[in-house]
């Protein structure tokens, strides 16, 4: 068996392999490497035997809002190994190997999305993410204009990004998005249902979301630092999930996002929803007045904000699912 990176005449393969586990369509792996600007087929670790790739792991390189400040992350996704060479170890080595490659990298933290325990036996530690449900009846508004986003449009991306940093930035676990192709390719495909409310020609806010089974859930919001300074954006959140509702044709629909954002821990059903799950990697990889923070529980690291952005809620944790691996 041979451990090692990909090969880049190798990436057909590959998405045979992970299409092949994961019984997915090959579109959806192969949207996550073309549409990623960051992507390093070195940080796709394989399992080899006899030339044919059994297992797999691939560390996604990103930087996310940690107390206001970015850091490295290495997000460990598409883990998977055919059926037949399973209980073997291989993604279990695999995921040491990664683990390598992110200190090779002089990446700070990894994260990933589950709760098995290979991961917490290799160091992982599980953080909730709590998530609102509450039922907004569909109403149009006059207050803004509410649109789909125009992602061709420069401009509008250009002021997308900008709401994005500000707002993001307050909580902990957002990426960072430093690239603009990562919006005009990557968002535009995995949240083409983004919307924004514009008014005097400014953007004061958007909102991705996705229907699913008599659902509305919400992937990501940003809003505006004066709005966000009179009540959270309280308004401006509740204001365009009505008038999208409205747009739908639907009288109500119930709502599903994160409860750190727009007063969602006052919701009738506050609930954790999964978990992320985090490791340190290189703790001198962090900001240097963060590392004496380091010997605190990382749940609770994650779950608290820096004095500056402190906004007095349960937890300040966040994954936007547009970033989802």
């Amino acid at each position: 068996m041979e451990f090692r990176s990909l090969y880049p005449d190798e990436l057909e393969a590959w998405l045979d392999h992970v299409m092949h586990v994961f019984s997915a369509s090959r579109q959806y792996f192969s949207n996550h490497w073309h549409n990623d600007p960051w992507k390093d087929v070195q940080g796709i670790r394989v399992a080899v035997d006899d030339g044919k790739i059994v297992s797999t792991v691939r560390v996604f390189i990103r930087k996310m809002f940690f107390h206001g400040e970015p850091i490295s992350v290495g997000g460990i996704g598409e883990v998977s190994t055919r059926p037949e060479y399973r209980k073997h170890g291989l993604a279990t080595q695999l995921l040491k190997d990664s683990i390598q490659f992110m200190e090779n990298r002089g990446i700070a933290i990894s994260m990933l999305h589950g709760s098995q325990r290979i991961y917490s036996v290799e160091g992982w530690e599980s953080v909730p993410r709590y998530y609102a449900k509450r039922t907004l009846l569909g109403r149009k508004q006059q207050a803004w204009h509410i649109r789909p986003a125009k992602f061709q449009d420069n401009n509008e991306v250009a002021q997308l990004a900008s709401l994005y940093n500000t707002y993001s930035r307050k909580f902990n676990g957002t990426f960072v998005r430093d690239e603009i192709t990562y919006w005009t390719d990557w968002v535009q495909t995995e949240s083409p249902q983004a919307w924004i409310a514009e008014r005097d020609g400014v953007i004061d806010g958007y909102v991705s979301v996705r229907r699913r089974d008599g659902e509305l859930g919400v992937k990501e919001f940003a809003a505006s630092e004066e709005l966000f300074a009179e009540n959270g954006a309280k308004v401006l959140f509740e204001v365009m999930l009505s008038d999208i509702i409205a747009q739908m044709d639907e009288e109500e629909l119930e709502v599903a996002y994160p409860a750190p954002i727009a007063d969602g821990f006052n919701a009738a059903k506050v609930e954790s929803y999964g978990s992320t799950m985090y490791r340190v990697i290189l703790p001198a990889a962090f900001p240097p007045k963060m590392r004496q923070e380091l010997s605190d529980a990382l749940p609770d690291l994650l779950h608290s904000q820096s004095e500056a952005l402190k906004q007095d809620i349960r937890s300040h944790h966040i994954f936007w699912p547009t970033d989802g691996f």
